[in-house]
């Protein structure tokens, strides 16, 4: 079975790719990244990039069609061990699939809320709150100051 649109816009098979790449932790404190629902945002990411964009959609593409070769229902039925060998069966022919992919996603992933509270970080972004920060030598500033008087 051969699908038609862009493997980056198919969600069931995205959000199972990004599980495989970022599953979750054993303990279940950290989600896979395919139960976050990065995969519109990776995807935009990409089909943005005229660099990267191209190379990954035809590796995802070649990884689905292998998923479906493998499976009837693709990626997305498959148990994590079988898809993860599709997956690196590919990477030989789609040498940026990874990079690509991971370009977009690692950010995405650890600025998600539930990544934060998962790695003991407050779920927000870090401004306009801020951290806090210790107080500076008024001295070490003042040789600096001094410095670019001259």
């Amino acid at each position: 079975m051969t699908e038609t649109r862009p493997a980056l816009n198919d969600h069931d098979f995205m959000k199972a790719l990004l599980n495989l790449l970022i599953p979750p932790s054993a303990s279940r404190e950290l989600p896979g990244a395919g139960a976050l629902g990065l995969e519109t945002a990776v995807a935009a990411a990409l089909q943005d990039d005229p660099s990267l964009g191209p190379m990954v959609e035809a590796g995802a593409l070649a990884v689905r069609e292998a998923a479906l070769a493998e499976h009837p229902e693709g990626l997305p039925a498959m148990a994590p061990e079988a898809g993860t060998k599709v997956v690196e069966a590919q990477l030989t022919a789609h040498p940026f699939l990874m990079m690509g992919l991971l370009r977009y996603l690692y950010p995405a992933y650890y600025q998600h809320p539930q990544v934060l509270e998962g790695i003991g970080e407050p779920p927000r972004p870090p401004f306009p709150e801020g951290f806090d920060v210790e107080a500076t030598d008024a001295e070490l500033l003042e040789k600096l100051l001094a410095r670019r008087r001259t």
